[in-house]
Order: C-alpha cells, then structure tokens, then sequence
C-alpha cells in the first residue's frame, strides 16, 4: 500500500514538474520572440535632417546617411542609408526609431490618399497604434528601454511639397509619455514656416552664432545652408549623425539631387 502511494505521489510531483517546465519554456520563448520583434522594429534609428524654404520659393533638403542601431549591444555599428523619400510630388524625411516602420506607414498612407492632409492623418493614426503596442511590450519587458524613449522621443517626420505652387512643410511629432504608469503614444502636426531640423538637432539649437552658417550662405546658397548645418551636428555628434550628406532641391516642378550617395542601404 505504501509503495502504490508513493509511486501515485511520485507521478504526480512529475506531471506537475513538467507542466511547469513547459511554462517556464512558453513564456521563456514568447520573451524571447516579444525581445526580438522589440529589438528589430526599434533599433534602426535615423538622426538629423534639415528642410529650409529659401527666397526663391525653393525648398532645400539636407539628410545626414548615418544609421544607427541604438538598442544593440554593438553601440559602434552603422549603415549608411537615404532618408529623403517620395511618393509621387509628396516628399518627406524620417528621423527616429523604427524608421523601417515610419517608411512603410508613409508609402502606404500617401498611395491611398490623393489628399496631403488626409495621407498625413492616416500616417499618424497608423503609426501611433504601431508605436503604442511596441511601448506597451517595452513596459512588460523591457522598462529600461521605455525609459530611452519617454526621455527622447520616438521619431520626427516632415513632408513637403507644393500646394497651389506655394511651398509647405509639416512636422509630424511623436511621443510617449505615462499616464497612471502605463505608456500612451500621441502625436501631433505643426505647420512649419521656413526651417525645420528634425532629429538630433541639440548642438544646431544651442550653437553659437559663430558656428553657425552665415545669413549669406542662408540667402545666396540655400543648398550648402542646410549642409552645412548638418555638418554641424555630425561634428558635435560624430557617433549618431555622419555619414555622406544627400542633398535635394525641391521646385515647384519637380526635385534634383544636389548631392546623393548611391551606396546607401535599403531600410529595413
């Protein structure tokens, strides 16, 4: 009788043993798959970008090529990439986390809306649900990282063109922040009125006038105003913003390349 006992509690303690190992592996393999979908979506982080109406009703672009993998645990590692894209005459630039993302969203969004604004609204509605479940997942397992993003932001977008041949840029801002200790993503729309810097832009902020570009080169070349720009930030910032600068002229008729590495990788 106490043999047959102790085999039935023998049994049992086993059953249990490997039902909690199967659970241990369940949710073991879900981090493991929630890290990775974590780590891909928001390690690619694209920096500093400056879009400047000049006089001559020209809008003119500069983008640094550098993209940094900022939640990996290679700090050092880059790849050079363009951040100026289009669909159609609707130009925009991407700065932020997920920039793989923010590129899908903004193709998509324009390719179903002939309207600007209403492609605008779609893009921001699609990637603040994006960013949401990516800052709910980050809470649950990897608070640390929330924390880089409630302090820096979550990524910048300005598209610009021409409406009724006048030029026009828009500032597409996201942000996280808590609300009884749980993430909420919003994002917001500010119309630009002839200079925007987006991403790591600190140094262009706080610079002395000295260091900055002189108001002739602002007014007589445009062109080498916004590069120039931008190699002041990849001075004070040379591990996140650097890399060959790509350089676009926008008319109301149609864009050339000033300047435009053709080495760049795809975003992914």
């Amino acid at each position: 009788m106490v043999n047959l006992l102790a085999r039935y509690f023998y049994k049992i303690l086993v059953f249990n043993i490997n039902n909690l190992l199967t659970l241990c592996k369940i949710k073991v393999n879900k981090l493991l798959i929630t890290g990775f979908l974590l780590f891909s979506s928001l390690r690619g982080f694209s920096t500093c970008i400056v879009i400047y109406i000049a006089s001559n009703g020209h809008i003119y672009v500069a983008a640094d090529s550098r993209r940094t993998f900022y939640i990996d645990d290679d700090k050092t590692r880059t790849e050079s990439i363009c951040k100026i894209h289009n669909v159609g005459n609707t130009y925009f630039a991407i700065s932020g986390f997920d920039d793989g993302g923010l590129l899908s969203a903004a193709n998509n969004a324009l390719e179903q809306n002939t309207d600007t604004q209403a492609a605008i609204k779609a893009f921001g509605a699609a990637m603040t649900a994006r960013y949401q479940h990516l800052m709910d997942e980050a809470q649950r397992f990897y608070p640390d990282m929330l924390q880089k993003f409630l302090d820096n932001g979550l990524a910048e977008v300005a598209f610009f063109g021409y409406t009724d041949n006048q030029p026009r840029i828009q500032d597409v801002q996201f942000r996280v922040y808590l609300k009884k200790n749980k993430p909420v993503v919003s994002y917001r729309v500010l119309p630009v009125a002839f200079l925007a810097v987006i991403g790591i832009s600190k140094d262009i902020d706080e610079a002395a006038p000295g260091e900055l570009p002189s108001k002739e080169t602002m007014l007589q070349t445009p062109g080498l105003y916004v590069e120039e720009l931008v190699e002041l930030e990849a001075a004070k910032q040379p591990l996140t913003v650097g890399g060959p600068v790509d350089l676009l002229e926008l008319k109301p008729d149609g864009a050339v390349w000033l300047k435009k590495n053709n080495n760049e990788a795809s975003i992914q």
